[in-house]
């Protein structure tokens, strides 16, 4: 007698029974592919969650599962594909990036069909089919959400915990438990003091969520206008100007009539005025480094597939802030720095590929920002210093005004430091 294929049922569906057993399984390759290819996306999308091609290249990809999955008779990968899909299609219309639980539900949609398509009888496993049931739920629940939010009126101030929730850094059910602690504390903790106590999200997190908070309740009829950066740094200049002609209309006063008289106190006062308003504009140019470490890491990333090294990179402190320019041509200088390093780790190591850890984080210390680039490949500091790259690119961070130091920490591997004045 011929075995059966699990596809057998497909075929006794009306308008498929012509189909050959091979086109079925080139449906199968075909729905495995698109999976792999939604894996590369989604790992973009990490990096760069406002991606829109990303974003659309993975709803259309779903959208083909969709097709290929009701072909197969597949009816679980159809519904996960729909849902998934229909969540998909709801953040492309309403969300400016997508979050980390969205990407996790993908995710696991992923998973499952997968594993369906593998093995369709997993359906019938209960324990299996309850966990499809409950993807199922969560999806439709996240883009109930979103169109939820789209919908609220305005009038109602945003909470932390929601956003926290939205930013996928909190689950509700985590939220509500916070507030029912919150509301039998007895010195009335706030809402972020017991999260963070409770380690269940990092203070950076929590940061953030006070800054959106702040702009999402600020009211509707505030009005605001743009200014070019040009256009800033001479209104910065202008300033600086008149602040040094205070300077020494305050120091002449001084001279002339004393220390109380009525002319040296008010161009006392105008100085210190003239100096808040420099600061304030000053910090009107300040960035986060978010865009510039998604760039490098991209950067990264690319160099270390290219040449099939096996390296672990990563990033931190991507919310410490610089000024504007440095943060757009920062990334370029790290990169060749970060290739530079990944160069005489490689020689060094015998052209052995396997090299080893690359860290960049970001800190503030001593009234500047500190990029450390930490390595744990042993290289000679001095071929590191002398070689090309290093001294082209301390000419570039020079430009900006910024510092390159390196030391070998011990023998334990290479530190370069990039200081950035404040």
């Amino acid at each position: 007698m011929e075995k059966k294929n699990d596809y057998d049922i497909a075929l006794a569906v009306p308008g498929l029974t012509e189909i050959s057993n091979s086109y079925m399984e080139d449906f199968l390759g075909e729905i495995l592919e698109i999976l792999d290819e939604i894996e590369l996306e989604l790992v973009n999308l990490e990096m760069d969650p406002g991606n829109k091609e990303s974003l659309n290249s993975i709803y259309c990809s779903f959208h083909t599962i969709r097709g290929l999955s009701g072909l197969l008779n597949n009816v679980t990968s159809t519904k996960i594909a729909i849902a998934t899909e229909d969540l998909l299609e709801t953040v492309r219309k309403y969300s400016p990036m997508i979050s980390k639980t969205i990407i996790n539900l993908i995710l696991d949609s992923i998973s499952f069909i997968k594993e369906l398509n593998n093995n369709p009888n997993r359906i019938d496993d209960s324990k299996f089919s309850g966990e499809v049931g409950r993807h199922l739920k969560n999806l439709a629940i996240i883009k109930d959400d979103i169109l939820l939010e789209v919908r609220k009126p305005m009038a109602r101030e945003s909470r932390i915990g929601e956003i926290l929730v939205q930013e996928g850094a909190l689950a509700q059910s985590e939220v509500e438990d916070v507030l029912k602690k919150q509301n039998s504390s007895n010195n009335k903790m706030k809402f972020g003091e017991i999260v963070l106590r409770e380690k269940k999200v990092d203070a950076s997190d929590i940061i953030k969520a006070i800054r959106m908070q702040k702009v999402r309740n600020t009211s509707s009829v505030d009005q605001y206008v743009r200014i070019p950066l040009e256009r800033l740094d001479q209104i910065i200049s202008i300033i600086q100007n008149v602040s040094s002609i205070y300077d020494s209309v305050k120091d002449e006063a001084v001279l002339r009539f004393g220390s109380n008289d009525a002319l040296t106190i008010e161009s006392t006062k105008a100085y210190h005025l003239i100096a808040d308003i420099r600061n304030i504009l000053k910090e009107l140019r300040m960035v986060t480094l978010q865009q510039a470490f998604q760039k490098l890491t991209r950067l990264v990333c690319s160099i270390i597939e290219e040449n099939h090294l096996e390296v672990m990179f990563s990033t931190l402190g991507e919310n410490i802030e610089v000024d504007k320019e440095i943060a757009d041509r920062i990334a370029l200088p790290l990169g060749d720095l970060i290739w530079l390093l990944l160069e005489k780790a490689y020689n060094n190591n015998g052209a052995n590929k396997r090299i080893g850890s690359i860290e960049v984080v970001a800190y503030e210390g001593n009234n500047s920002v500190h990029i450390d680039i930490t390595g744990d490949a042993v290289t000679d500091l001095d071929e590191l210093k002398s070689d090309n790259k290093y001294t082209e690119n301390m000419q570039k961070l020079s430009y900006l005004k910024c510092k390159l130091e390196a030391d070998d920490m011990n023998g334990e591997g290479v530190r370069m430091s990039i200081i950035i004045p404040r």
